[in-house]
């Protein structure tokens, strides 16, 4: 008669083998981590179903002010002007690329456009000038590659 032990063994040895194999197809067909994706610093707008975007705007991103220096940048922000003042809106590029569009509109308080114009980035900030005729509260709208990227408010007295 056999003795029972060896066949003990043949069933464990089985067994271990299927787990192994099971364990070894489990891991072929394991696809992997996902790849990195890029993070996109400057979002597209949000889209809504009735239409209507929305935009997240930093507050550092652009400021108003009477005098700017030789690069652009303005030497102390302000949001009120008297009638006949020169407002600048100085847009600090950082993280954007050079040559990029920056498109400025001016906006008077009854809805209407004022002024529209744009420029390449070429240095740290780049800045823009509008003398007000009308007294009111104004809003600056800036965009980088069409993207709204700033709305500065300021009031004319």
């Amino acid at each position: 008669m056999t003795p029972s032990f060896p066949i003990r063994q043949r069933t464990w040895k089985h067994a271990a083998g299927q787990v192994l194999l099971a364990c070894s197809l489990a891991a072929c067909n394991r696809q992997g981590p996902e790849p990195p994706t890029a993070i996109d610093t400057h979002p597209a707008p949000k889209q809504d179903p009735n239409g209507v975007s929305t935009v997240d705007v930093a507050p550092d991103t652009a400021f108003v002010g009477s005098v700017i220096d030789a690069r652009g940048d303005l030497v102390t922000p302000q949001y009120d002007f008297g009638m006949g003042s020169t407002v600048y809106v100085s847009v600090p590029t950082k993280g954007y690329n050079l040559g990029d569009r920056l498109d400025v509109f001016w906006f008077h308080e009854d809805g209407l456009p004022r002024k529209d114009e744009h420029k390449k980035i070429d240095g740290p900030f780049t800045a823009f000038e509008f003398r007000p005729s009308e007294a009111g509260k104004y809003n600056v709208e800036v965009d980088v590659n069409n993207r709204p990227i700033a709305l500065v408010e300021f009031e004319v007295k």
